[in-house]
């Protein structure tokens, strides 16, 4: 992905309290009854129903970027500043007694990240791909089964609360979203969900070969990647299984045990290697703080024409190469502020990532991501990102990182970015 967005989820306030009598001056005094000698049996409530609802939604997000490390047309060094369009992003959510469903259609282009130096024309609407569209059937209470491009069950969905997401995010971990099936059980101590994903989700409209998709997924390189694979993700296993160590109302800690196993197809030796991706996560909150440990494996052999330990990815239409072999380790401490008076409500956070590869003299990718974000009280339709970053030999931060910084590594200097996106949901 070119730094850009990981999806904002909108804020949804809870209904109020309806008395009986809004207006005690004008209800009638209750009429005493003598109390009853012995306790009445309780009679059993028949549940409510779910009522069927289908909601219709959108966002629209700009962003400003101020990035320390640039580089001008002449390849001279410089700091530079954009204000542009972000994103559009249409929603729809189906919910029912018996079924649920959802989709989300995003559109980028007009803004800097896809300029004319890009090969861009420069319009809204010039990238955009499906995000997600899935349906489900609740099978019970604790039981449900999903059928569509959907979130992969590796982890937590969202592992931070950047939106740009983190390393994890760079090397197709967290946020991927793919076409299959899934089968979830969620009791108040247990998730358990388990995957079979066929292929990836789909590639729809951009100038790049096989990259106009959200999450990042294996793919078909671009002629400007050097060493650049050629291969399909296929034949996905994935599942977790996470238990409560701790369920108290102001305490909690869950243990997840991910993992991830599939084929990797590549196109230009007709050969079939591997993927193999472990993950083990530590989620805790007390009061008003979170926080996250995360440590993964990732195995993967493309069975390349060329170099076998690295292995092309794309998305947001961009693509680039990444480690083959390597340890990723991430942690998160954030809190939300009281904010009294003020329209918004405040999370603060930090967190940092490091992706160590395994192969002799590749650099490992580091990020540091201070940040906060403002959400409106009323209804969260404002909502606005503020993040710091500090990248090294990462592909979102500093000019020179983003074709190679993930695999080789690039210059092996820290790069400096501020990043804030606002959007308004509707």
């Amino acid at each position: 992905m070119l730094p850009v967005i990981a999806p904002v989820l909108l804020a949804a306030s809870a209904p109020a309290t309806i008395p009986d009598c809004p207006d005690p001056a004008t209800c009638p005094a209750p009429t005493a009854e003598p109390a009853p000698s012995v306790e009445p049996t309780p009679v059993p409530q028949p549940e409510v129903p779910t009522k069927a609802k289908l909601n219709i939604g959108a966002a629209l997000r700009g962003r400003y970027d101020l990035r320390f490390n640039d580089v001008g047309g002449a390849g001279q060094r410089r700091t530079s500043n954009h204000l542009s369009f972000d994103t559009l992003a249409l929603t729809a959510d189906y919910d029912s007694e018996k079924f649920f469903g959802a989709a989300q259609y995003r559109f980028y282009g007009a803004s800097f990240l896809y300029g004319k130096r890009g090969g861009y024309e420069g319009y809204p609407g010039e990238v955009q791909f499906l995000m997600y569209a899935y349906a489900g059937a609740k099978l019970s209470k604790e039981d449900s089964v999903t059928v569509g491009v959907q979130p992969v069950p590796f982890d937590d969905r969202y592992w931070g609360s950047s939106i740009l997401d983190d390393l994890g995010f760079v090397y197709g971990m967290e946020e991927v979203y793919n076409l299959g099936i899934k089968y979830k059980r969620q009791t108040s101590n247990l998730r358990a969900e388990l995957g079979f994903f066929p292929g990836s989700g789909p590639a729809v409209m951009g100038i790049s070969r096989d990259a106009a998709r959200y999450s990042t997924n294996i793919a078909k390189a671009d002629s400007y990647v050097p060493n650049g694979s050629q291969n399909d993700e296929r034949k996905m296993v994935i599942g977790n299984v996470q238990y409560a160590l701790v369920n108290q109302p102001n305490t909690t800690l869950k243990a997840t045990a991910s993992a991830w196993i599939s084929n990797i197809y590549n196109f230009d030796t007709d050969k079939e290697g591997s993927k193999h991706l472990f993950a083990f996560s530590l989620t805790g909150s007390h009061g008003p703080w979170s926080a996250k440990a995360l440590v993964a494996r990732q195995d993967i052999d493309p069975r390349n024409s060329g170099r076998n330990d690295m292995i092309t990815v794309g998305g947001f239409d961009g693509s680039y190469n990444i480690a083959a072999k390597g340890t990723y380790a991430f942690g998160e401490i954030g809190r939300t502020i009281d904010t009294g008076k003020l329209p918004f409500d405040l999370l603060v956070y930090a967190n940092y990532g490091r992706f160590m590869k395994d192969a002799a003299g590749f650099k490992d990718s580091e990020r540091f991501d201070l940040g906060a974000v403002w959400t409106a009280k009323d209804k969260g339709r404002i909502k606005v990102y503020s993040e710091f970053l500090l990248g090294r030999n990462d592909p979102y931060v500093g000019a020179g990182q983003f074709i190679s910084g993930a695999a080789e590594g690039g210059d092996n200097k820290w790069k400096a970015a501020f990043m804030m996106i606002f959007g308004y949901y509707f």
